[in-house]
Formats: structure tokens, sequence, C-alpha cells
């Protein structure tokens, strides 16, 4: 008796299906990297909080990145505590925009009380009595 044999079929990849699929992949992973983008700053580890408002920043607001007393950021340039006060100064004199400025300050999950009080020092020092601190927010 004779046996009909099977056709073996060879496998294909689909390309089309596979692009699609790289594209949203791309879309996704750029989207992403936006909103991330902006809590990830230098490797900042913000403190977590359940509650709070969407973070909007005003034109007469300084953004600070605070590591420890040593190492603070403003604009991407790096600062001891000691010299964010005569900077602070020289901005609200730069600028009329800052004459009422307000701070935002961006601590370190690891930065201790000591860190914060020569923060708080350095803000009375410069006569700036608004100051917010931000946390990232627990999902």
């Amino acid at each position: 008796m004779k046996l009909k044999r099977r056709r073996i079929k060879r496998g294909r990849i689909e390309i089309i299906p596979m692009i699609d699929t790289i594209v949203i992949l791309l879309i996704f992973y750029m989207t992403f990297s936006r909103f991330a983008e902006a809590g990830k700053e230098a490797g900042l580890k913000l403190p977590d909080s359940r509650a709070g408002d969407e973070f909007k920043q005003l034109p007469n607001q300084v953004i600070i990145n605070m590591y420890n007393k040593d190492e603070v950021y403003i604009d991407k340039q790096k600062y001891t505590m000691d010299e964010v006060p005569p900077f602070l100064e020289h901005i609200r004199e730069k600028d009329p925009r800052y004459a009422k400025m307000s701070l935002i300050l961006r601590g370190s999950r690891d930065m201790t009380y000591a860190d914060l009080s020569a923060f708080m020092k350095a803000c009375a020092k410069s006569k700036i009595i608004d100051v917010t601190f931000t946390t990232s927010e627990i999902k």
C-alpha cells in the first residue's frame, strides 16, 4: 500500500507585522522617556508621596536639585551650599522676574536633616521665604 506523504511547509517570517510591532514599541519608549526625564535628572531619588498637585514651574521659580550640602545643582551647574546664597542674590539682581523669587527643592531621598537645615539657612540668608519641596508620586 502506498502512503501519501505530507508536504512539509517551510516556515516564513512575516516582515510587515514585525515592523508594525517595532514602530509601536519605539513610540511607547520615546513617550515614556519624555515623562521619566523630569524625575531622573542626574539619578536623583526623590522621596515618595501618596498625594499632591501636578507640578508646573512658574517664571519666578528656581529649581534646585540637592543630594547633600556639598552637591547642589542649579540649572545643571554644581554648587556647594556656601555658594548658593551669592548665586541666588546674583539671579535676583540680574533679572526683575526674580524679585519675589520662589525655590523648588528636589531633595534626594538619601539627604540628611543636617543637609536640609543647611539649605533652609541658605534660604534665610538670601531672604527667600517661598520654598516648595517636591516628591515623586507613589503609583
